[in-house]
């Protein structure tokens, strides 16, 4: 009995295809004919694995990147010049929303200068795109795992692809890490803090589209919110083959990654977030914390006198609760309505979602030389959304969420303290409460503030959050923890 391999062109999808080859007798061997026909009929059963291979959408295959509906972006340059706008009071500056003479100038960049074509075949080309179907819905990821091993496909048990590889070719203990984005962010958020993974060798890296953003389908059902985003990636990174993995986020992401944490502390073995959505510390763990959270929300001038990031992350509370929060309140309970006019207005979708990024990154909105992004980077934030058509789809976590009540589930349970939590305190991050105030929640491993940047860091801060979570994740406390894990010692 011998056996001969071969391995599929499915899209690229390191799918290895087995096909046994029985050599007969010695007397069967001397039967030209028989053995064509046996050629014959294992050429037709490879060629039938091939076919469900094709049509099995929980394989992963490989994704080339495009706009889902061409005729969209055949009338963009028409509608972009045919676009009315609105008046405004000159002395307002930003305090309105987004300034309307900052709005023109990324009309014009985006009308005469911006180049999606140009911008999509660089992101397939410089990024491993890929798809498979995952609690019921095609999710979009980008991967970058060069230890991948190919896996027999064309029977039950296809489709993983993690590999057994633990260690990199300098012997360093190489670890899955799941990078999720929040709204209105998108996979390219952490386009270059991607690169910049790569080149450390470290990480085999998944960085999925959340369902109803950008290239992943969106969910047909109510109640999709935030439980249901975390078991959905944490099934990905399952059915993908890694078993044990790491998790990232900011914004929605962050609650994302903590949701993970806390409903599946066994696989799930650290967190890092910069963004940290909490409660004050309960009244029976905690009472002087408690009652120093209470008075400090109301004077944090005096109660914070000598912490000035803690102060700045009260009076960032209240300003998000008074001037930033209505977004919020509007995307989750009429997400429709809003929809209907940013789906069909690729100004007003710009506008929306512009005025997020200008106002919460660390930058002045009014002078572009001060913005950390460029404004091509921007546009194609924009025109992930736009391209996709997804605007609507993306605002519903909110109202999942809300209407759900997982936000209030997420925060009234505390992560498992076998889960390190890492946390990267960026200056100008929206929501941000005290360390006092987490430590009552989770097991903070890892506390650094940096001086600049805002609630985009990876987008923002490239270098320094890349340097920030590999420094945290390769601490000797959580590659201790896979390797225990990884060989069945309990820890």
């Amino acid at each position: 009995m011998s056996t001969t391999s071969h391995t599929s062109s499915l899209e690229g999808s390191f799918i290895s295809v087995n096909g046994k080859f029985s050599m007969g007798s010695t007397h069967e061997q001397h039967h030209p004919h028989h053995q064509q026909q046996q050629e014959e009929e294992e050429e037709e059963e490879k060629k039938e694995n091939d076919e469900k291979l094709a049509v099995d959408p929980t394989v992963p295959r490989r994704l080339e990147l495009s706009a889902r509906d061409t005729k969209l972006l055949s009338t963009l340059e028409t509608r972009l010049s045919e676009t009315q706008y609105p008046d405004q009071i000159e002395s307002a500056g930003w305090s309105y929303g987004m300034e309307s003479n900052t709005l023109k100038m990324l009309v014009q960049e985006w009308k005469h200068h911006y180049d999606w074509q140009k911008e999509l075949s660089q992101l397939n080309q410089d990024y491993e795109h890929w798809t498979c179907r995952v609690n019921g819905l095609d999710i979009h990821y980008v991967r970058h795992d060069p230890w991948a091993e190919p896996v027999e496909a064309g029977g039950e048990e296809a489709g993983p692809y993690g590999g057994k590889r633990t260690v990199n070719d300098k012997g360093e203990i190489i670890m899955p890490l799941l990078l999720i984005h929040g709204w209105p962010g998108t996979w390219y958020e952490f386009g270059k803090a991607i690169q910049l993974l790569k080149k450390r060798g470290r990480f085999q890296i998944i960085v999925p589209s959340l369902p109803g953003f950008g290239w992943s389908q969106a969910p047909t059902q109510k109640k999709f919110g935030v439980r249901a985003m975390a078991k959905t990636l944490h099934e990905l990174m399952q059915h993908l083959g890694y078993k044990y993995y790491l998790a990232q986020g900011g914004d929605w992401g962050a609650i994302i990654s903590r949701t993970i944490a806390t409903l599946y502390p066994e696989h799930c073995l650290a967190i890092h977030i910069n963004m940290l959505p909490c409660l004050p510390p309960r009244l029976w763990t905690r009472p002087f914390q408690f009652v120093k959270a209470v008075t400090g929300f109301l004077l944090p001038s005096i109660v914070y006198k000598k912490n000035p990031r803690e102060q700045t992350s009260m009076n960032s509370l209240k300003l998000y609760a008074v001037e930033e929060g209505a977004y919020f309140f509007l995307q989750s309970t009429k997400p429709q309505t809003l929809g209907h006019a940013l789906h069909d207005s690729p100004v007003g979708l710009l506008s929306w979602l512009g005025e997020k990024y200008l106002s919460w990154a660390d930058l002045d909105p009014l002078k572009p030389e001060t913005w950390p992004f460029t404004k091509t980077e921007l546009l194609t934030q924009v025109m992930i959304y736009h391209s996709t058509q997804t605007i609507t789809s993306s605002m519903r976590i909110y109202y999942e969420t809300y209407h759900n009540r997982d936000l209030d589930w997420t925060l009234r349970h505390p992560v498992p303290q076998s889960v390190p939590v890492g946390v990267g305190v960026w200056n100008k991050e929206l929501f941000m409460v005290p360390k006092a105030w987490a430590d009552d929640w989770m097991n903070i491993a890892s506390w650094h503030e940096f001086p600049k940047g805002g609630h985009f860091a990876a987008f923002e801060r490239p270098v320094e959050f890349e340097k920030e979570i590999t420094e945290y994740f390769t601490r000797e406390q959580i590659l201790d923890l896979f390797t225990a894990k990884r060989h069945g010692i309990k820890v």
